[in-house]
């Protein structure tokens, strides 16, 4: 299944700048008429399809939710990530300025109709996300079928099983290899480099079941800041 990431921020910080220009931004001091705009706005978008409102931005706060509206875009396909996109339109406290922002760029509103522009324009960078997904997938289901069929070739001659794990990932294929003993062996094979670590995967398992035989078992782990005893080091001083 093809995975989208949302719209990265320094991407939704340039829409922004270039999509929101300008003289004059919209500007409404009072309280009645912010409502009646974000309500048009409301029922606007209401009308467009992938577009989500959001209720209760600030449930404790009447006047200031009918003042603000949240939404967000969201695929109509299940098959990808969604939302991939949150919005709110709101009015500045000081300059009375209708703003529009995500969760760390914001830019002003100088016409309604940019509002709608530029759902427009975001639909469109999806759209190429999902493109380059799609296409991203393609290619790694065929690295993934010629790294099954080196594997059970290797497995054949060397008599052992192997299972890929049900999790799919975007960058690699995980494969568990039993061994000996009741031990499986997790290995990672990167999408990238896949046909070198394959060249590497039949003395890595053999050398592991060795090890094994001897009573020698162990753990790979990354290295997060093991925090246990001092590390020593080739000198022989500890840390």
């Amino acid at each position: 299944m093809p995975y989208v990431r949302s719209i990265h921020p320094s991407t939704m910080g340039k829409l922004l700048r270039e999509h929101f220009t300008g003289e004059i931004p919209i500007s409404i001091k009072t309280a009645s008429e912010q409502k009646k705009l974000i309500s048009q706005i409301k029922a606007e978008l209401k009308k467009i399809q992938a577009v989500h409102l959001s209720d209760n931005y600030y449930p404790h706060d009447k006047e200031r939710e009918e003042c603000t509206l949240r939404f967000s875009l969201e695929d109509d396909s299940p098959h990808y990530y969604r939302p991939y996109c949150s919005l709110t339109l709101k009015f500045g406290a000081d300059d009375y300025c209708l703003i529009i922002e995500d969760s760390l760029r914001r830019a002003l509103v100088y016409q309604v109709e940019q509002i709608y522009s530029f759902i427009d324009k975001l639909k469109a960078e999806f759209d190429k996300k999902k493109a380059q997904s799609h296409k991203t997938e393609k290619i790694n289901n065929l690295k993934q079928q010629a790294i099954i069929a080196r594997i059970k070739e290797i497995a054949k001659e060397d008599k052992f099983e192997f299972a890929t794990t049900w999790r799919e990932y975007q960058n690699k294929l995980k494969v568990m290899v039993r061994l000996e003993g009741g031990i499986l062996l997790e290995v990672d094979i990167p999408y990238n480099s896949f046909q070198e670590v394959l060249k590497n995967l039949r003395p890595l398992i053999r050398n592991v079941n060795e090890l094994q035989k001897l009573g020698i078992s162990f753990k790979i782990k990354s290295d997060s800041g093991y925090s246990g005893h001092g590390w020593i080091t080739p000198e022989g001083d500890s840390l």
